[in-house]
Parts: C-alpha cells; structure tokens; sequence
C-alpha cells in the first residue's frame, strides 16, 4: 500500500493510528488539507434537482 501524500510504501511497522499513512506527519498533512477546504465532496442541491426534474419530466396528461 502507498502513502496517499507522499507516495512511499507504507511500512509493515508503521503505527497502526497512521494508517493509511506512511506517518503521523502524512496524516497530519492530510487533515490540514480537509480543515482548509483544499478537499471537497460534491453535494447535491436538493431544491435546484427537484426543479430540474420538473422541467424535464412530463406533466400529467402528456406522453
């Protein structure tokens, strides 16, 4: 297995708390990026997807 940040392989003996990191240092880099927002997950905008499905979905009546 390799060290999501840096790329090593990750050492049988690397501290188990470290994983999948290499080392606390890796981990620590990687919990820095989350709290600065350089990480992201999309999320959908339930409002604006309802809206989008009702102007694309038939009306009743209409097939």
């Amino acid at each position: 297995m390799r060290c999501p940040i840096c790329g090593k392989v990750v050492p049988p003996d690397a501290p188990e708390s470290a994983l999948p990191f290499c080392s606390a240092r890796c981990k620590t880099i990687d919990l820095k990026r989350w709290a600065d927002e350089e990480y992201s997950i999309e999320t959908v905008n339930e409002d604006k997807l309802e809206e989008e499905i009702a102007q694309v979905a038939p009306t009743d009546g209409e097939n």
